[in-house]
């Protein structure tokens, strides 16, 4: 399914369209360039979830958790800092991924997709991607 963004509304709508259609343990795999949306995206999927952590890019933590209104945890990886499996161990990566029954955002899976595989989880590819003739509109794809 491809689809186009023309703002953060339809961000949002798009978010609550995922959301709708999740049940169970799903991580959610953010894929796109810096800026293309992925971290805008898990805000606008946190509100729905309403949780009133703020929001950022775990990019330099690698790690953000929020927590909704009945004490459930969702997960937030950022990827793109890390060089070494052993880095994942380090922030507990594989006992979140163990253990976790609802969902886990990662963006830039690709460096651990092996790793990520090898858990029982439904996994949810979603592209995210600037179109040329409009930088403010991104073309989203999910498989």
């Amino acid at each position: 399914m491809k689809t186009e963004l023309v703002n953060i509304k339809n961000l949002k709508e798009f978010a609550k369209n995922i959301y709708d259609n999740l049940g169970g343990r799903n991580i959610l795999l953010l894929r796109g360039n810096l800026g293309s949306g992925k971290t805008t995206f898990v805000r606008n999927f946190c509100e729905i979830l309403d949780i009133e952590n703020q929001v950022s890019s775990p990019s330099f933590l690698i790690l953000n958790t929020y927590i909704d209104n009945n004490k459930k945890e969702y997960h937030h990886f950022d990827f793109y800092r890390v060089e070494d499996e052993l880095e994942l161990d380090y922030i507990g990566f594989h006992d979140i991924i163990e253990n976790s029954t609802d969902l886990i955002f990662i963006e830039w899976p690709d460096k651990f997709l092996n790793i990520i595989k090898k858990y029982n989880h439904r996994t949810i590819n979603i592209y995210f991607n600037f179109i040329e003739d409009n930088i403010n509109v991104r073309e989203v794809q999910i498989s």
